[in-house]
């Protein structure tokens, strides 16, 4: 414990953070280098909530910017869900367990730091395709969207992650003969498959 409180000292945890970025930093070798360090930290936020909270808050902090994509940019998040679609099969599986530990195991809290595409892959082998829990529960009470994500939301595109721009309808465009035509025309291939 620290001396100036009852909040648990995190020193050693933010050391083995800080290991943990310069080795994804380092680049090459992930398997050796990094996969023991991320099941440690997996681990540690699995059995300590104090230590997840603490994890998550350094690695996860509540979402402001939802302009860039998930894997786009510098921050420890954006390195872990690089990872997440890494060659190496183990490197991606130690990267999305983390993160999805730090998310309490929940589907909608991992697809709102990452990405549908970025977990797709976790959440095959899990079985939570559909959404839902993990195996474990956890409390509810550090789960805060800032408002500027709250305001962000309906916009995020929920595959890449991030606010896209929308597209122009292409209809908008039409003269009221051209949608005849291209309404013909689809009417006309359903025929097709049809038979």
């Amino acid at each position: 414990m620290s001396a100036n409180n009852n909040e648990p000292d995190m020193e050693a945890i933010q050391l083995i953070l800080n290991f943990m970025e310069k080795r994804i930093d380092k680049g090459g070798s992930y398997r050796e280098g990094l996969t023991p360090v991320l099941s440690l930290l997996t681990e540690c936020c699995r059995v300590h909530r104090s230590i997840r909270k603490y994890i998550k808050a350094k690695v996860l902090p509540p979402l402001r910017d939802v302009t860039n994509r998930p894997e786009v940019g510098t921050t420890v998040r954006n390195k872990l869900v690089r990872l997440m679609t890494h060659v190496d099969l183990g490197v991606k599986q130690i990267a999305a367990e983390f993160l999805f530990v730090l998310c309490k195991e929940r589907v909608d809290n991992l697809l709102k730091y990452t990405g549908y595409g970025n977990a797709a892959g976790l959440l095959a082998a899990r079985g939570l395709l559909a959404g839902g829990r993990g195996d474990r529960w956890y409390s509810d009470d550090e789960d805060t969207d800032t408002e500027e994500y709250l305001q962000a939301k309906p916009n995020i595109n929920l595959i890449t992650g991030h606010v896209e721009e929308p597209m122009p309808n292409p209809m908008d465009e039409m003269t009221e003969e051209q949608k005849e035509y291209e309404a013909m025309k689809l009417v006309n291939m359903f025929d097709r498959l049809s038979r």
